[in-house]
């Protein structure tokens, strides 16, 4: 099944979008982290580098980074640290961090990935106004 995104929007995702997401980020930030890696390998490895060749390559790890942040982004969602991406849920963020292969967990907005639970442990709750609609259509229900 195909999934339609908003290119470049900022979006309220799905689980399963979320999750079909994930995967693609998964993907092209498997090679950029590796990217990263090597360059890093390079100038702890290499004694003799020169401050000017250490420049170059630290300028190259930060725009391969800058880059995978703005790919983030059009994908709709929000990088949070490196290789660290949260997908808004509409009452937090699914949470996802190279190298899981898929979003598989979730935080309040105001916590954390310390914080972040099993997507399974999620509890949705509806937004005050949507509770007391709820509320009234079943009080009237019963009447």
């Amino acid at each position: 099944m195909h999934q339609v995104v908003p290119f470049g929007e900022r979006q309220v995702f799905t689980t399963e979008n979320a999750k079909f997401l994930s995967r693609v980020v998964y993907r092209f930030t498997q090679r950029y982290a590796k990217k990263v890696d090597q360059l890093i390998e390079k100038i702890e490895s290499q004694k003799n580098l020169t401050d000017e060749q250490i420049l170059h390559l630290e300028e190259e790890i930060n725009s391969l980074i800058s880059d995978w942040q703005k790919k983030v982004e059009k994908l709709g969602a929000i990088p949070k640290g490196l290789w660290l991406v949260d997908f808004d849920a509409g009452d937090g963020y699914f949470c996802w961090k190279y190298p899981e292969a898929e979003v598989s967990h979730w935080h309040r907005y105001n916590d954390g990935f310390t914080k972040r639970v099993h997507i399974s442990k999620r509890r949705v709750t509806l937004p005050f106004q949507e509770r007391i609609k709820k509320r009234i259509f079943e009080i009237t229900r019963s009447t």
